[in-house]
């Protein structure tokens, strides 16, 4: 996974599987919590594809609710744990 826009289409796709329907498709500003599109069972599977595609361990620390508001946020939290961002904070 190489940027938010296909974080974005994973996020769709895990979506469609879990039988939720997104009115537009999923872009990095999409809010996923207060929409309900995701649920903790949908948290805790983009985590696991997430680490399965980047290669990343996602520390449980970052999975926390700040993180997954937004397809953008949920980027910031991979670039910190990848060591590559520059927005601190953006785990915790």
């Amino acid at each position: 996974m190489k940027n938010v826009d296909e974080l974005c289409s994973l996020i769709q796709e895990i979506i469609d599987e879990a039988g939720g329907h997104a009115e537009e498709k999923v872009d990095p500003g999409t809010p996923l919590l207060i929409s309900g599109l995701v649920d903790s069972l949908t948290i805790m599977r983009i985590v696991a594809l997430v680490e399965q595609r980047t290669g990343i361990a996602f520390p449980d620390a970052s999975v926390v609710a700040k993180n997954f508001r937004t397809p953008t946020a949920l980027w910031e939290a991979i670039e910190v744990v990848r060591g590559g961002a520059t927005h601190e904070g953006a785990v915790s």
